[in-house]
């Protein structure tokens, strides 16, 4: 052998570093030993004529991609993986081909075919998007090797991050595509987790996750419900610390917060009312922009002062009784309320004066009691471990309910445990989850519960001050409150 054919065959053997397999393809029978994770390592030796690759093929169904390499005679090959298994090099010796490159594909598990020649040797590379099976076979008449490559993948891992407290990944490919998620399993006797607001209250506006977990010194945390980019409120029945955050007039699901410090899922629906001068009155919102003819409360979670203009009427309420009257703009006392009025809602507080009795009543329904906490968001995805997606009867908007996105949410499992589960999507390492497979994947993982939270950009996980997903922004998003995790 002269030293180019030396040193050819030495690169080839060299970039065969995981598997190697030799075989023949002189009789056409497949290869049955040539698996994709352990290989023979016996050489075969019935390398006979054929000189030329002619043609490379992709084909193949939704669950395999088949290459198929022709040649013009039958030639001796080896190949390995490579890169934790997600990259197949196949050698040919003494061989030569007219073609410049691969054909170009993304097919199923392919993410490139990269052709090269190196003397007498002609080189493929499959590099693949994730470590899926591969077979390697030869067949005659006409002489080809085949290369078969499995469309389906599933990979999972999960943890300890601390005593009662794990944490996971779940990876799947298949015909739908790359799927990537990221979990949290609490324990609830040695965590807690509360819902928080990135800088205290409503009106301070939206913080990163990263930022709101580092401040709080929370050992963990997950995006938290929907909100208002622009107007800076609350979409949702939030309830913190006893106080009203947000609210919603539909009735929605969140994670509940017991008073005795136990964890449920279940549906709430706000409804909220001033009794002033024997006339009990509704509220249309809470914490949120006063609008045309609209009747708000605001209470210390909202802020300092309303912030609304002068085109209305406020009244303050502490003690149980008018203490201030104005016209906009109210100081917010940290134990009382204020109720904004406009337009024709102001004919409901006629003859109101200050030193009135007025009394706040507010519920979240039968289900929730006066001190017990809820972080509201919705739908429901599993109820009685099953699969169980409630969009419509909780008016969710199609932006949300429809499609495949960025998907945040959160489950109780049989053992009490809390699952919290955020799921990449909008990237080529995973096309996100419908609402649908969401449930799916909570189920699972032991869900016998589970709720949905803000999605999109807004998914987010941190462990440990460290950003564990790849938020579809690009970077982390502003975001209007949190769950955050606490060691006890």
């Amino acid at each position: 052998m002269n030293l180019k054919k030396m040193l050819a065959a030495a690169l080839a053997v060299a970039v065969s570093i995981n598997i190697t397999v030799f075989a023949d393809v002189a009789y056409g029978a497949a290869q049955s030993s040539a698996k994709p994770t352990v290989a023979a390592t016996k050489p075969e030796t019935k390398p006979i004529g054929g000189t030329e690759l002619k043609n490379i093929r992709i084909g193949g169904d939704g669950n395999q991609t088949r290459i198929v390499m022709d040649l013009s005679g039958a030639k001796k090959y080896n190949y390995g993986f490579e890169n934790n298994n997600t990259r197949l090099v196949i050698n040919i010796d003494g061989v030569s081909t007219a073609m410049k490159a691969a054909p170009d594909t993304k097919r199923g598990a392919i993410k490139d075919l990269i052709l090269a020649t190196y003397g007498d040797t002609v080189q493929l590379i499959v590099d693949l998007k994730v470590p899926v099976p591969a077979k390697v076979y030869s067949l005659q008449n006409p002489d080809r090797i085949v290369i078969d490559i499995t469309n389906k993948y599933e990979a999972e891992s999960l943890n300890k991050v601390d005593d009662g407290l794990l944490q996971g990944k779940y990876v799947r490919f298949d015909s739908r595509g790359m799927f990537t998620a990221y979990m949290l399993d609490v324990d609830p006797t040695k965590f807690d987790i509360k819902m928080v607001l990135p800088w205290g209250t409503v009106s301070s506006g939206w913080g990163k996750l990263s930022t709101v977990v580092e401040n709080c010194n929370a050992v963990a945390g997950i995006n938290g419900g929907y909100f208002d980019w622009s107007d800076k409120f609350l979409v949702g029945n939030i309830r913190l610390n006893g106080v009203t955050a947000g609210m919603v007039a539909e009735n929605r699901t969140g994670l509940i917060k017991r008073s005795d410090g136990s964890y449920d899922i279940g549906p709430a629906q706000y409804s909220g009312t001033v009794e002033i001068n024997g006339k009990g009155i509704s509220f249309w919102g809470v914490n949120a922009p006063r609008g045309k003819d609209a009747i708000v409360l605001y209470n210390g979670l909202y802020g300092s002062r309303t912030g609304t203009n002068e085109f209305g009427k406020e009244y303050v309420i502490r003690r149980g009784r008018v203490q201030a009257i104005n016209q906009g703009n109210s100081e917010i006392p940290p134990d009382g309320f204020v109720v904004s009025v406009h337009g024709q809602s102001q004919a409901y507080f006629n003859g109101v004066k200050v030193g009135d009795a007025a009394i706040i009543t507010e519920s979240l329904g039968d289900g929730i009691g006066a001190k017990d906490d809820f972080y509201g968001a919705g739908p429901q995805l599993v109820a009685n471990g099953v699969v169980s997606v409630t969009s419509q009867a909780e008016h969710i908007a199609n932006d949300i309910a429809n499609g495949r996105a960025p998907r945040t949410a959160v489950g109780i499992k049989s053992d009490g445990h809390i699952l919290l589960m955020v799921a990449d999507g909008r990237q080529s390492h995973s096309i996100g989850a419908s609402l649908v497979e969401m449930g799916q994947l909570m189920v699972k993982y032991g869900a016998v519960k589970a709720v949905n939270y803000d999605g999109g950009g807004s998914s987010e996980m941190v462990v440990n001050n460290r950003i564990v997903n790849r938020p579809s922004d690009g970077n982390e998003r502003s975001i209007g409150n949190a769950l955050l995790v606490f060691k006890k």
